[in-house]
């Protein structure tokens, strides 16, 4: 329980797994006992305080202002008070025995001086003052007081005075808010909840919850200042006739009342403040409320933002094309093509596929590059060995290409060919026509011959999303594959003969349907001029 684990949060620390199997014996081998901070015990530990906390910032609060006198000092309360004091002692003394990561090193520092050293400089007074007892000091002295104040005829006053006082010392507790940060961003450590997009969702709870709290915090004040005036005849509760009124229905009300000061609608009461304190409340409840929410929401907007970089680079990018758009003074029609192409080919989201390979690793950049391209066909390049196909893989370029689009045009020089992801194109030459879909590829012939002028126009009959593999890549990648040269030129040349014989047939088809005498000047033309 007090040892270190194998999990997702220690092997992020730790990197391995036998870091981790040595940092668990290092911990066992100390003379002293330390709780080590990514063990199971820490774990649970935190979730529970974590939790008390959380009650203790919303309960606190709500008992100074709304709990009557018989509530308050009831056995339950004070015993819910005494074990949730309990508690936050033991978690302070245990603060001296639960080891620290270190930030300067992967060491975790499990010496009990440097643990106590750390925690004395840093977080020490500030949770002993949350935990001091000042209240039941006042209560005793209460207590002591009423015995001598009853023979002097003052019991009364004096107790109620004490009571009160007794009340606003408790607030003090509300310093653990500093320790229910500190169990949250140590929660997070600990389970490995401090990157990634999860890390994105609980800062973005976080700023929710500290919203929520505020309010709650400030609709308790409003009501508990009016308490500690004992109810001034023109204050905000008895202009309204919220004496004697259930505490659910005065909480209502008071936050009611917070909400409208803090987002700067109104007074959240039909008349401006009367009573000089009470005015004090409303002008601090409105530029606390201002100052935060444009803090809070400011951090909102900036998460949201981070988390989606990539559309917000895309609109940025769209709004630049736009401009140029209006500048070229570009008719409605290309320009709706324009910005269908742009959203065809990025879906909306802007990035830099190769400057984001370059950061991986070769065998994971490989792996990516295979998985991205799985649905294209290669076998043009049959029976080549694996290292080659991915060389040639990683060098492809994506490319979009709309309905009607002419791909390829004859007489061109050819300088790449293609493999169609998705889509359907229409190969037209003098000789043949084809309809190539998904999984086929063309334009082949210029990788064997080296620029060769294109002999068929190739149009896109579909939305087209094509891979081209430029002659240049493709010489780059053979180079270091001298035996694939002449294979691949035999896997040429027969892809070369199949398209010349389906040319032949075509041709001597359409020669057969003709006159006599026009079907043998056709053939005699044939055998003079061959066919490309």
């Amino acid at each position: 329980m007090f040892l270190p684990s194998v999990n997702r949060a220690t092997l992020s620390y730790f990197r391995s797994v036998e870091a981790v199997k040595r940092e668990r014996i290092r911990a066992s081998e100390q003379k002293t006992w330390i709780i080590h901070p990514y063990c199971r015990f820490r774990n649970y530990w935190l979730i529970a305080m974590l939790l008390i906390t959380l009650v203790n910032m919303v309960v606190i609060p709500l008992s100074v202002s709304f709990f009557a006198e018989d509530v308050y000092y009831s056995p339950a309360w004070i015993a819910f008070t005494v074990v949730n004091d309990f508690l936050f002692v033991t978690d302070l003394c245990l603060n001296f025995r639960i080891g620290l990561a270190s930030k300067d090193s992967e060491v975790i520092i499990l010496d009990p001086k440097k643990i106590k050293n750390q925690y004395l400089k840093t977080w020490f007074f500030l949770d002993l003052l949350a935990v001091a007892p000042v209240d039941y000091c006042l209560l005793i002295a209460m207590e002591f007081g009423a015995i001598g104040a009853s023979r002097q005829g003052l019991a009364g006053i004096r107790m109620t005075r004490l009571i009160k006082l007794i009340r606003l010392f408790s607030l003090l507790r509300l310093l653990r808010i500093s320790k229910l940060l500190q169990y949250v961003r140590q929660w997070e450590e600990v389970n490995g909840w401090n990157v990634g997009g999860i890390a994105t969702f609980f800062k973005f709870m976080n700023m929710i919850a500290i919203i929520i709290l505020l309010c709650h915090w400030n609709a308790c004040i409003q009501f508990m200042v009016v308490v500690a005036m004992d109810f001034p005849k023109h204050s905000w509760v008895i202009l309204e006739g919220l004496v004697n009124k259930p505490m659910s229905y005065l909480y209502s009300k008071s936050m009611f009342r917070a909400l409208c000061q803090m987002m700067t609608l109104n007074y959240g009461s039909k008349e401006i403040p009367k009573e000089l304190t009470e005015l004090c409340v409303v002008v601090i409840s409105i530029m606390v409320g201002s100052v935060i929410y444009t803090m809070i929401f400011g951090r909102i907007f900036a998460l949201v933002s981070n988390s989606r970089m990539g559309e917000l680079m895309y609109d940025t990018k769209c709004n630049e094309i736009k401009e140029f758009m209006r500048q070229s003074r570009l008719p409605t029609s290309l320009r709706n093509k324009i910005m269908g192409h742009l959203e065809n080919r990025y879906w909306g989201k802007w990035f830099d596929e190769k400057d984001i390979l370059k950061d991986l690793s070769e065998p994971l950049r490989q792996e990516t590059v295979r998985f991205n391209c799985s649905s294209l066909n290669m076998s043009f390049f049959k029976d080549a060995e694996p290292l080659f196909i991915t060389g040639l893989l990683e060098l492809l370029e994506f490319e979009v290409y709309e309905k009607g689009d002419l791909i390829i045009r004859k007489g061109a020089l050819g300088d790449c060919m293609y493999f169609i992801e998705r889509g359907t194109v229409e190969v037209r030459a003098p000789a043949f026509s084809q309809t190539l879909t998904d999984g086929a590829y063309f334009g082949e012939l210029c990788l064997m011959t080296n620029k060769r002028k294109r002999m068929a126009d190739v149009m896109a009959l579909t939305l087209c999303r094509l891979y081209s593999l430029s002659v240049d890549s493709y010489n780059a990648v053979l180079s270091h594959f001298p035996e694939m040269k002449a294979h691949l030129q035999t896997v040429s040349q027969e892809r070369r003969d199949k398209v010349s014989d389906s040319a032949k047939s075509t041709h001597e088809t359409e020669a057969e349907s003709k006159p006599p005498k026009l079907r043998r000047i056709v053939y005699r033309v044939s055998k003079v001029q061959p066919q490309p």
